[in-house]
């Protein structure tokens, strides 16, 4: 009887530290690559890289988690105030837009939406109502999504129209009817 309570629990240990190495693997075309060294991995979670960009949500000084995406590109790594900013060996801060454009940082955002599954890729800051993705370069590659507040509708085509999908907690891959056809966003409560 002891021998079956041992297995158990070995396997249920197992599932869970597997769980998350699934979670956080490759999308399909897509690598494992390695992360840049650096303090950033004691003060940032959810840390993916992917297709040559870093994204990790990062606590401020205020104790607040804030999305950065950053250049993976970088020997070593750190955590400005809510930033990944690389501070050895090349790399760009920010991500694809810059600081300030909406991609990376998190502050104030009501959801961040991911060009990849399992929040990778390019990440884009939601404030409120999004009615063309075209205008941000982001039309059609949504992925995944992160809600910080409230609940949101997302739709195929611009200005809400077409179908769409109401989704009030984290998704960190897009049903398949969905994933990579997302072109507006707006918040619903």
């Amino acid at each position: 009887m002891r021998t079956v309570i041992a297995l158990i629990a070995a396997t249920s240990a197992l599932a869970a530290t597997a769980a998350p190495a699934l979670a956080q693997g490759p999308g399909r075309g897509d690598r494992y690559e390695e992360r840049p060294r650096g303090s950033y991995e004691q003060s940032c979670r959810n840390i993916n890289v992917r297709r040559g960009e870093i994204t990790a949500e990062c606590r401020d000084r205020r104790g607040r988690w804030q999305w950065s995406t950053a250049s993976a590109d970088c020997r070593e790594m750190e955590n400005q105030d809510g930033r990944l900013v690389c501070v050895r060996g090349g790399g760009r801060p920010g991500g694809p837009g810059g600081p300030g454009s909406g991609w990376g940082g998190g502050r104030g955002a009501d959801a961040v939406i991911f060009e990849h599954a399992g929040y990778g890729g390019r990440a884009y800051e939601v404030r409120g109502d999004m009615p063309d993705f075209t205008q941000i370069g982001f039309n059609d590659k949504a992925s995944s999504i992160q809600i910080r507040r409230g609940e949101w509708e997302l739709c195929d085509d611009i200005y809400f129209r077409g179908r769409c999908w109401r989704v009030s907690a984290d998704m960190g891959l897009f049903p398949r009817d969905m994933n990579d056809r997302v072109s507006s966003i707006r918040r619903i409560r």
